[in-house]
C-alpha cells in the first residue's frame, strides 16, 4: 500500500476508502460544523473523537516534543515520503492488525509538505475503554489480575517483535477484560531480543513509579512483580 496525491496532499488510507475520502476528514473545523465533534484529549499533541458516516474515529495531528517544539510545534523535515511519521505509524498499525495484536485500527493518514518541511495527520478507529492503566493505578484497590494482563500483552506484542518507543501506563487501554496498546508513533518493529525488550518494560516501570509516587521495589512490589513474571512468563 502507497500514499497518493489528492489536491497537493499525500494520503493513505484503507482500500475500501479509497473512493471516498477526502482531506477535509483531517481539518477539526470540518467536524466541528457538521455537529460531529465529539470530544478532545489533549498533551503534547492533541486528538480529536468525531463521529464519521463509518463509525467514531480519532483524529491526531502531530505535534513535537521537547526542545524542537520551540522552533517548530508541528513541523517535520522532509525526508522523502515513506519517512514521514504519520505514514511509517499507519503501516505499521495495519501489520498490529494483520497479527491480531490489540492495537488501534487505522483508517487513514495525511501528509502536507511545506518547502523542506511537512506536517501530518493520522486517523484511527475509536477503541471503547474504561480507562488507562494511568488512572486505574490512581485506584486503591489494585487488582493483581490486571497488572497480569497487562504484562501478558506486553509480551505478545515482544514476541512479534514490536517495540513501543514510549510504553507508558497512559498509553495503555483497559476496557473490562481487554487490553489495547496506543501510541505507536516512533515505534517499529525489529528482531526480539531479551535487552530492548527489558528496556522497554523498563520503561513501563519508571512511568508507574513517576505516576504513583511509589516504588515498584517497595510499595507496589506485589503488583509489579505480577506485572513481570506474566510478561517473562509468555516471553519466547
Amino acid at each position: 500500500m502507497k500514499p497518493f496525491k489528492k489536491n497537493n496532499q499525500w494520503l493513505i488510507c484503507q482500500p475500501k476508502l479509497e473512493s471516498e475520502i477526502e482531506t477535509q476528514w483531517f481539518d477539526q473545523e470540518h467536524w466541528l460544523n457538521q455537529g460531529r465533534l465529539l470530544g478532545a484529549n489533549s498533551g503534547r499533541g492533541s486528538a480529536w473523537v468525531v463521529k464519521s458516516e463509518h463509525g467514531k474515529w480519532v483524529l491526531r495531528h502531530y505535534f513535537r516534543g521537547g526542545m524542537y517544539a520551540k522552533i517548530s510545534k508541528d513541523k517535520y523535515l522532509w525526508t522523502g515520503i515513506e519517512n514521514c511519521r504519520a505514514i511509517k505509524e499507519f503501516k505499521l498499525l495495519l501489520q498490529l492488525q494483520s497479527w491480531k495484536l490489540p492495537a488501534p485500527v487505522a483508517v487513514a493518514a495525511r501528509v502536507i509538505k511545506h518547502g523542506c518541511f511537512y506536517r501530518n495527520d493520522l486517523i484511527m478507529e475509536q477503541l471503547q475503554h474504561q480507562n488507562t492503566f494511568a488512572q486505574s493505578l490512581s485506584e486503591t484497590d489494585f487488582s493483581l489480575k490486571m497488572w497480569q494482563h497487562v504484562g501478558s500483552i506486553i509480551a505478545k506484542f515482544h514476541n512479534h517483535g514490536v517495540f513501543h518507543s514510549d510504553l507508558n501506563a497512559n498509553n495503555i487501554l483497559i476496557n473490562d477484560e481487554q487490553i489495547y496498546l496506543i501510541d505507536f508513533d516512533k515505534s517499529d518493529t525489529r528482531n526480539p531480543k531479551r535487552s530492548w525488550q527489558l528496556n522497554n518494560i523498563n520503561r513501563l516501570k519508571r512511568s508507574i513509579e513517576k505516576i504513583t509516587q511509589k516504588s515498584c521495589q517497595n510499595e507496589l512490589k506485589p503488583f509489579w512483580d505480577a506485572l513481570y513474571a506474566a510478561w517473562e512468563l509468555r516471553l519466547k
